[in-house]
């Protein structure tokens, strides 16, 4: 037969009744404006989508069946578009919500700068630094890089501005270098104190000789520099020194303001020479042994999976080292030694979020909304993370202020010090780009795994009026057409569901499985996932898709089929199946694309035989919805990748470029004669043959030189039965040989013919 024979009648060979009558439909058109984002099959359009989110309604042309479709032009019925990134996105993703003020002595110094109501103009609060905090500061000091240099400029000037972050251990510096020139004589400021209405002969304010002083302004705030340069005449007339603390701002790169000729900036101490120093200091007296042990123990896996930092701020380190030092002289027991741990992210973000006076600023937003942008962008690119900050922060501003209209800073953003004040990192990473292509890019994250699900947490159980400013922002982000943009919106949303699910379902995701773009349907579906690896709310997630899967509202179903297509939201595959099958035959087939496309993931999920299975029984079913619902799984599953399978098995892992109908042969030899009989049948129906035989001939122009070629060359026998099968496989390879465009290369096209003519009619598969 020759290759255009596409009136074939299904054939009655060794699976029994395979197909329906043949009928006239061979082509399949193209949406005329492209395949965008709401409309086309996964695999084809995975690439192409729109900017807008897309709409559900789906022509007769968008289905897999091209012309046979039975449906209204109107009904909505299109695939779920997401590309292979969407699925590697939402895995990198999920798998990070997966984890089931400071000074190097855990904030016993800085703790103490409490304001205790306004404090007089020019009034110099001091309270002098008790002995045995002096005692413990000379004890355990860890001296930060620039030590010395410090010391030499405030010995010089009198006058030093510390700039840095809170935990970096700024104060204790501060006290220690105090402590070095003042001899001892050291006090710490009220927060409050007004610097720059200090009097040289007021005995209020003034300056005791040969003294010093830490202060950290309770605003942040320090006087401008002739403010300072007066304060330093003041000091260096009475021998005494100061030491200023500040934080830097977002656009401060180092310059220091005006400011620069006393700040120097501070880096804290190596995280190893901090906790052997408190370590040594908790156990003095003790024996050598159990000094080892607890160094052991500081470093053990278990504790740093717990504590989910990579870098321990000096507070930090000097707080473990106290709870490992209790844990080796038998005062806490492991499980309150690593449940004590995992609670330093919390704190951390705590502090990151307190409250408080001029908290509700633009810049204290901005702040806020980075690190939440951190948490939910974690790993995507510098630049993506950043411009979704921006968009919260504006939901942030109005929120606080409707009557304002927030602007954005233009100079006044360094990225470094935004950085450092959320304790993340860039570097330089590959993401996916098309078809198995990757890009370096720069990208962002937490330093620590638990500071992400921590802020999400946080917010959701602290900051109720965080809420819909975050629920607005999330909401926004999915009309972003960029995969890595609203899958991570969308599992951030399941992990906010996870923590409220009846708030987060109700004022998020139902009212967007009802509406018509499908990405919001995607975006449901991928943010339910999280939800359903918890066990507590599993089964309620499963009858609420089993619900929708029923509705009478086609959007419902549609977001239902994109759900069970994860294979977490059934009790089992058979139970998805069946109600895959319920959604793509329902109301002529107006949802069978879509509903195909769940059964094609479902096939990637398991390995299992009950997808071909389930496919086969349809295609030999007398109702031709059933059958055209088994033609397009068959055609979708040898289409798709396995990099696009939302939820792949482990078996499939190092074939993601493989087309998932090979990739199944290749780990379930067992099950090649099943996926082929499946194709077998679409290449003998009329109205799946055209559909069916590009994507063959997609598989042989793809294949060469690629892990897979070797089994194409394996499977393209099991194609034969009869001698019309050879000869349309040799028509196939011969047409795309003499392609003018792009032909087949030579010795290529000789295997895949000698592939084909070594085939015995009629053999087993």
């Amino acid at each position: 037969m020759s290759g255009g024979d596409a009136d074939a009648q299904p054939a009655q060979g060794d699976h029994g009744n395979q197909g329906n009558q043949a009928d006239q439909g061979h082509g399949r058109s193209r949406d005329p404006e492209g395949e965008d984002g709401g409309r086309a099959r996964s695999g084809r359009a995975a690439h192409g989508q729109r900017d807008d989110a897309g709409n559900r309604a789906a022509n007769a042309e968008d289905d897999i069946l091209g012309g046979d479709s039975d449906a209204d032009p109107s009904a909505k019925g299109g695939g779920a578009t997401a590309g292979p990134g969407a699925a590697h996105f939402a895995r990198e993703t999920r798998s990070v919500f997966l984890r089931g003020s400071s000074t190097y002595v855990g904030g016993t110094i800085n703790s103490v700068n409490f304001r205790f109501g306004e404090t007089v103009r020019g009034a110099l609060l001091a309270g002098p630094l008790p002995e045995d905090e002096l005692l413990r500061l000379r004890r355990r000091f860890i001296a930060p890089p620039d030590y010395d240099d410090f010391k030499r400029q405030l010995r010089e000037d009198h006058l030093l501005v510390l700039c840095g972050q809170p935990g970096s251990g700024r104060m204790y510096t501060a006290l220690s270098l105090l402590d070095d020139l003042g001899r001892g004589n050291v006090s710490r400021l009220d927060p409050g104190s007004d610097l720059a209405g200090l009097d040289a002969g007021d005995d209020d304010s003034r300056i005791a000789k040969g003294h010093g002083y830490a202060l950290e302004p309770a605003d942040g705030r320090l006087p401008a520099e002739l403010h300072l340069d007066r304060l330093r005449r003041l000091l260096a007339d009475r021998e005494s020194y100061a030491v200023l603390l500040s934080v830097p701002d977002p656009g401060d790169r180092g310059t220091g303001g005006g400011r620069a000729r006393y700040e120097r900036r501070h880096r804290p101490a190596a995280e190893d020479a901090v906790l052997d120093g408190h370590l040594e200091a908790e156990l003095d007296g003790g024996p050598t042994g159990a000094r080892e042990a607890a160094r052991r123990l500081a470093h053990d896996g278990r504790v740093r999976e717990a504590l989910g930092l990579e870098m321990l701020l000096p507070a930090e380190a000097a707080r473990l080292a106290g709870l490992v030092a209790r844990r080796v002289t038998g005062g806490l027991a492991e499980a309150e030694l690593l449940a004590q741990c995992r609670g330093f992210a919390a704190e951390q973000v705590r502090a990151w979020f307190a409250g408080g006076a001029g908290t509700e600023t633009l810049p204290v937003l901005r702040e806020a909304a980075f690190r939440i942008s951190l948490a939910v962008f974690g790993g995507s690119s510098v630049n993506i993370a950043a411009e979704a900050a921006e968009l919260l922060a504006w939901e942030l501003a109005v929120t606080v202020d409707p009557e304002r209209v927030p602007g954005r800073p233009v100079l006044g953003d360094g990225l470094q010090a935004r950085l450092t004040s959320a304790r993340a990192t860039t570097e330089t990473r590959s993401q996916p780009v098309v078809a198995g292509k990757h890009i370096p890019v720069r990208t962002v994250r937490f330093r620590g795994p638990a500071l992400a699900p921590a802020v999400l947490a946080h917010l959701w159980e602290h900051h109720h009026n965080m809420r819909g400013p975050v629920l607005r922002w999330l909401d926004s982000l999915c009309q972003d057409g960029r995969e890595e943009v609203w899958v991570r919106a969308a599992v951030a949303a399941g992990e906010l569901c996870r923590l409220d699910c009846a708030h987060t379902l109700g004022e998020l995701l139902i009212p967007m499985a009802k509406a018509d773009q499908a990405r919001r349907g995607l975006f449901v579906a991928t943010a339910l996932q999280v939800v359903l690896e918890d066990p507590q709310a599993r089964e309620a997630l499963r009858a609420l898709v089993k619900t929708w899967s029923r509705s009478g509202q086609a959007n419902l179903r549609w977001t239902a089929a994109v759900a069970l297509s994860w294979g977490t939201a059934a009790r089992t595959v058979g139970e998805a199946l069946t109600a895959l099958g319920g959604i793509g035959t329902w109301d002529d087939g107006r949802l069978r694309t879509v509903a195909a496309q769940g059964v094609a993931h479902l096939a990637g999920f398991t390995t299992d035989r009950e997808p071909l299975a389930r496919i086969r029984s349809w295609l030999g079913d007398g109702r031709r919805q059933h059958q055209n619902l088994g033609l397009a799984a068959t055609l979708l599953l040898a289409e798709l990748t396995v990099e696009s399978v939302w939820n792949p098995a482990e078996e499939l892992g190092g074939r993601e470029q493989w087309p998932l109908a090979l990739a199944i042969c290749a780990t379930r030899p067992d099950l090649a004669a099943d996926v082929a009989g499946l194709l077998w049948t679409a290449l003998r129906t009329s109205r799946s043959y055209r559909a069916a035989l590009d994507i063959l001939g997609g598989w042989l122009r793809n294949c060469r030189d690629k892990a897979w070629e070797t089994e194409v060359l394996r499977f393209l026998p099991r194609l034969v039965l009869e001698e019309d099968d050879r000869q349309r496989l040799v028509w196939l390879i011969g047409e795309l040989s003499q392609d003018p465009d792009e032909p087949l290369e030579p010795e290529h096209a000789h295997r895949l013919l000698q592939a084909v003519q070594a085939a015995q009619v009629g053999g087993a598969r």
